[in-house]
């Protein structure tokens, strides 16, 4: 009998610890929501975040999570461009270049847009964006495909 109630008690402390995690992490992501909504990052970023799917914004708001509980925007700017666009190439060389490997459309301007004013340190807002063809980066045998780049 004992056992049997001590093993509900550990059942009980584990699921309510976990409980208590998730109502954080929802809380936290949120307040982010509210925020937005205020317009609290710019009337741009509130515009163009509720044109976005319940899915890419959940997407948006766990970045902002991450980004509130640590340091390191860079890296943030770029998760966040690779969960709304998994298929994206990105890389650094004194500024950001981008592929992306559809047509170029108004909703994707606005979607990268949201995630510059979000996520990209201040004094940092170069990002060079190529549709379509990718751009040929020496030691990325995928990106070097004669007639298929741009050099850059």
């Amino acid at each position: 009998m004992n056992e049997e109630l001590f093993d509900a008690a550990e059942d009980f402390i584990q699921k309510f610890y976990g409980d208590l995690r998730n109502l954080r992490g929802n809380f936290i992501e949120e307040l982010l929501r509210e925020e937005l909504n205020r317009g609290y990052y710019g009337a741009t970023a509130e515009e163009i975040f509720f044109t976005l799917t319940t899915d890419e914004q959940d997407l948006i708001l766990q970045a902002l999570k991450l980004q509130e509980l640590s340091e390191g925007r860079q890296l943030k700017f770029m998760l966040a461009l690779k969960s709304l666009f998994p298929d994206s190439e990105i890389y650094f060389y004194k500024k950001f270049l981008l592929y992306l490997p559809e047509e170029e459309s108004e909703a994707t301007l606005k979607k990268i847009e949201l995630i510059k004013i979000l996520f990209m340190e201040v004094g940092n807002t170069e990002i060079e964006i190529y549709f379509g063809k990718c751009f040929g980066v020496f030691g990325k045998p995928q990106t070097m495909r004669l007639d298929e780049m741009i050099l850059y």
